[in-house]
Parts: structure tokens; sequence; C-alpha cells
């Protein structure tokens, strides 16, 4: 039995199983061969041969559109599934019943079976008369066993049902709305080419070229700890730096999800306390020119007050499908947050919102601007597992104050921790001061 109990994870599933198939020509081992979604999804790919890879935009047009169908797909499943366990549990739980347990509970079982099954599927009636001349542990084993199979292929039966009967409907507005859907991206994709500053915006923060000479990673400051004891047979700790000596990582390292700390130890990325040696100079602080590596999760913050509809709002819709698109590429968690006189977010590492973007930013440029509100929002994602270490891009034309002196600590906070602020300003006005939050401004 294919779980789909869990739709974000199968989302998931069936967007890496879409690039594998392209990729490939065939689906991941980890796809079972009865997962009826991936056989559609399989059939769909195979059906439309304008996706041979030449034009990514058609190939992102239809992953979207799988995707948001499935997602309506999943919710029904999760639902039948959930019903299904249930049902499954039943059956568990009378096969390991002792004899006087399962007298207790056949009637109840009688009922369940004769309200789902056909005798053609749990042959009930021939079980009950063979009671009065066979071994009864045999006859409840193979009961069982029937009853079990049924419940599974009963599940299965639906789901296809359901499959067969929305498809036809799916590919009918795919067939009305896909080319419609690929020219407003490739109207987004010339917003690219227009605005050169747009595509640098991309490459930094996708890594794709090296940083200019004037970016630095500030990422080693003076730390003495006064929770360390003096011991003259110990080197005195000076600094933190990353590394992987399990023996001087941080304590806050150890509180992170594992996942995330292993990770974290392999790229040797661990916080940990160092020491200068006995004739080393002792440093404040270090720079670094080299660029980080690591492609980090990102977060994409864009101002939706009044001041920012029309021109400037088109292009930053397409300046963040032009991220969206390189994040999923890249496999990094994205997520967009608006602002005006209120913030919202929306995680868009998880495939069921992808669909959303349109919806959550046409209908929202209106109103003043809280930047205050909106920073502090970047910095309670920031604080998630998921989002730890971003490159958060700002895009608006910064009409509203710099950071209050607390909330420019926790930034710098953040900075020192390997957080990037970037921001596109679009516009001639707004607050200068903000050359100085942000690690790098373009301005359009």
């Amino acid at each position: 039995m294919i779980d789909y109990t869990d739709v974000d994870a199968k989302l998931e599933e069936c967007s890496e199983a879409f690039d594998f198939y392209m990729e490939c020509g065939e689906m991941p081992p980890s796809i079972l061969p009865d997962d009826c979604l991936a056989g559609y999804m399989q059939e769909v790919i195979d059906s439309n041969p304008q996706i041979d890879g030449s034009d990514p935009t058609w190939v992102e047009v239809l992953k979207e559109d799988l995707i948001s169908f499935f997602t309506a797909l999943l919710e029904q499943y999760r639902i039948l599934q959930i019903e299904t366990m249930k049902e499954l549990a039943m059956i568990a739980s009378f096969r390991e019943a002792a004899i006087e347990e399962k007298r207790m509970m056949w009637q109840e079982v009688c009922n369940t079976i004769e309200a789902g099954y056909s005798k053609y599927d749990v042959n009930l009636p021939g079980y009950k008369a063979q009671f009065k001349t066979d071994d009864k542990d045999a006859i409840f084993s193979a009961l069982t066993g029937d009853w079990e199979n049924a419940c599974k292929a009963k599940l299965d039966r639906k789901e296809r049902q359901i499959l067969n009967r929305a498809k036809m409907q799916f590919e009918q507005i795919c067939r009305d709305a896909g080319t419609q859907d690929y020219e407003d991206k490739k109207k987004v994709e010339n917003y690219v080419h227009r605005y050169p500053q747009l595509k640098e915006i991309v490459d930094m923060i996708g890594r794709d070229k090296n940083p200019s000479n004037e970016e630095k990673d500030i990422v080693v400051y003076r730390f003495m700890p006064t929770t360390v004891a003096k011991n003259s047979s110990v080197e005195e700790i000076d600094r933190v730096e990353s590394g992987d000596n399990l023996e001087r990582v941080l304590p806050v390292e150890l509180s992170m999800p594992e996942d995330l700390f292993f990770k974290r130890y392999a790229t040797k990325e661990l916080q940990q306390f160092s020491s200068p040696g006995k004739d080393k100079p002792r440093k404040i602080e270090e720079h670094r020119k080299d660029p980080r590596l690591t492609k980090g999760p990102i977060i994409v913050s864009i101002d939706t007050s009044g001041s920012m509809s029309g021109q400037p709002q088109r292009i930053a819709f397409s300046l963040l499908k032009q991220l969206l698109r390189m994040a999923k590429k890249q496999k990094r968690p994205c997520c967009l947050i608006s602002f005006s006189v209120r913030s919202k977010s929306i995680d868009l590492a998880k495939p069921r919102n992808w669909r959303r973007i349109d919806n959550f930013l046409e209908h929202s440029f209106s109103g003043g601007t809280d930047g205050e509100q909106m920073l502090a929002e970047a910095i309670r994602v920031l604080q998630k597992g998921t989002y730890e270490m971003a490159d958060i891009l700002i895009v608006s034309d910064f009409e509203f104050p710099v950071p209050v002196p607390a909330t420019m600590d926790k930034i710098n906070k953040e900075k020192a921790f390997g957080t990037r602020f970037y921001g596109l300003k679009i516009g001639r006005y707004g607050v200068k001061g903000y050359n100085d939050v942000m690690d790098k401004i373009w301005v359009v």
C-alpha cells in the first residue's frame, strides 16, 4: 500500500520523480510499480513531446500543473487512507486476539465485512459454514488474510477511480490554459533581459559566479566565554570558527535538529571554540574574501504596499519567479514574505504552495509599509532550522525608516552566522541608510 497520508512528503517525492524522469527517462528506484500517481505522471510526460528539454518553460508549466493536480487528489487519498488504516488496525487486532476476544468482536467484524465487501471479495458465509467442521484458528487466519487483501484492493481501486474521473478534466484544463501559462512565464523571463540587475541577483544568490571583491564574509569574532575555567594545560580560547572538532563545538550547535547537525558536521560548518596558539597573535575579527560555497535557503521579502503597484510589482514578480525556478533546480528551501502594513509568509519549499504565488501577490499591493514588522518576520523565519544561514532578498522602494538599534543588533547577529541580506531598490527615492544595512543593494 502506497502511503499518501503525508501530502507534502508525497508531493516532494513526485516533484523529484518528475525531474528524474526528465533527465533519465525512467522513474527513480524509490517509486513503487503500483504507485498510480507516478504511473500517470509518466503517461503525461510521454504524451507531451513538446517538453523534450529544449524549452525549460514548457517543462516548468507541465510540472506545476501536475503538482497542483496531485495536491487536490492527495487530499482525497489521505481521507481514504485514514479510513483504511483504521480498518487494517481492526483486522490486526482481531487476528491477534484470544478466542474469547474474537467472540466478543465477531458481530462487529461481520457487520464491517458485510457492509464493505461482496462474497466474492470476502466469502463470509463460506467461512461461517466451515466453523462447524474445520480448525477454527486456521479459518480465522484465512478470513483475516482475505479481509486484509480485500481492504487494500478496495483502497487501490477507489484511488484509481478518483484519478480516472479527475484526469479528463485536468487534461482539458491543461489544453485550455497551458499555452496561456507558457506565455505568462515567457513575459516574466523578458524582464530579466530588460533589467540585467535581476539576472545579477539570481546569479549572486544562486552562487553561479563569484561575488565581487568587496563582498567578504565576516565569520570570526573574539569569543571569551565566562563559563570556561582557566586551565594552564589547555590553550586559551580566543574566538569562534567553523569546523568539525566535536570536542570544541558550541553548545548551541548540539540543540539543532539531528539531520542539520550531521550535514554541518560533514561540511565542517559547525561553530566551535578555537585557540590561536601560544605564539600566534590574537584576532578580534577575521574577514574572508572567499565566497560561501554552501547553497543555503532563500528568503524573498517583497514590499506589497501601494507604492509598489504597477511596474514595480511586475519587476518583483518576475524576479521571484526566477529565484523560485533556481531554488527548485538546486533543491533549496525558499520562503516568500509579503509586507505592507502587515507581514505574511508562505513556504515555497512545499510544492503544494507553488500555485498560490499568483493569488498571494496579485491582490496584495495596497496600504503603507511597516519595515520593522517585515524584518521581524524575516528573522523569525531565519530562526527555523530549515532556513538557517539563508540568503535574504528584500524587494522594495525602501520608503521606510532604517531598523531600530534592537533590530539592527539581530541583523548583525544573523550576519555573523553567515546570513546575507541583499536588497533590490525599485525607484529613485527611499531611505539611503539601507546601503549600510544590506550587504549589497541593486537599483532599478
